[in-house]
């Protein structure tokens, strides 16, 4: 069981691993000339980007960290407010759960009756990440760390390039010896999220988009690949989403069961050390 849980912090904190980040300005700041049919880049991929409430879908999971472990899943989200994640191995049974809400961090074991309950300012380490850039990272849409989703209102603050067919699209700003860059085809789909460290053109965590379909909240990736490292350990997660239903009802379990122990921030770490 230890790797189950496991499995659901690891999905907050390999988004957020790049811990020690400190806010800077990026120096490139300007947006080359491109062929005419990319003159305004960051409309075009605007216009991919719907709008949304409230998701809910089934799905796989696959972590490797050393050992492996996959599941199905269920996973909910209500936007820019709660990501609820359900683990269901076998027989549509849950084992277990994460609930990641604006302030707050909850994993439940059900298997040895214990949960995790921290504030999510442990995972984030001071990095202005909010509950909708981890929802964007999830579903493939290109945001600005603590400002949202790319719209009319930041596009400002991203720069967009164009090579080899490809558009990039660089945030303005950045944190300090890391920049981050998302990628999409010709075909305007979101291929990549990369967090590059200054002066390497090798990404130190990147996140892998397929099977990007449209649906009624846009362009979205049902295909989800992401690597990273998390307490020196290199984990690699896998993310298939079957049909999404939006904008409908949700039920989102804040629940702790009676009669569990619960894990302190210490013990929670722990879970990666061996």
């Amino acid at each position: 069981m230890k790797n189950k849980i496991a499995i659901l912090i690891m999905l907050a904190a390999m988004m957020t691993a790049c811990g020690t980040f400190k806010k800077a300005t990026n120096p490139d700041t300007t947006t080359p000339t491109t062929p005419e049919a990319y003159t305004d880049p960051l409309a075009t991929v605007m216009a991919t980007l719907g709008d949304w409430q409230t998701m809910q879908t089934g799905g796989n999971i696959k972590l490797s960290a050393g050992s492996s472990f996959s599941s199905s899943i269920q996973v909910r989200m209500v936007r820019d407010q709660a990501i609820f994640i359900s683990l269901r191995p076998m027989l549509g049974i849950e084992v277990g759960r994460l609930l990641i809400t604006a302030d707050s961090l909850y994993a439940v074991d059900k298997v040895h009756k214990r949960y995790i309950a921290e504030k999510v300012s442990l995972l984030t380490s001071g990095i202005p990440v909010t509950v909708s850039d981890v929802q964007d990272i999830f579903l493939g849409r290109p945001f600005i760390i603590g400002k949202g989703t790319l719209s009319e209102a930041n596009k400002s603050e991203m720069a967009a390039n164009y090579d080899n067919n490809c558009v990039t699209l660089v945030p303005r700003e950045n944190y300090k010896g890391y920049g981050y860059t998302f990628t999409f085809n010709k075909s305007n789909l979101i291929t990549s999220l990369d967090i590059v460290p200054s002066g390497s053109t090798t990404a130190a965590y990147q996140v892998k988009y397929s099977d990007v379909k449209s649906t009624a909240a846009g362009n979205i990736a049902h295909g989800i690949n992401a690597n990273a490292t998390v307490d020196n350990k290199k984990m690699a997660l896998s993310l298939t989403y079957k049909n999404i239903d939006w904008n409908e009802n949700v039920k989102i379990d804040r629940s702790i069961p009676g009669g569990y122990s619960r894990m302190s921030a210490r013990d929670l770490f722990s879970l990666f050390s061996n």
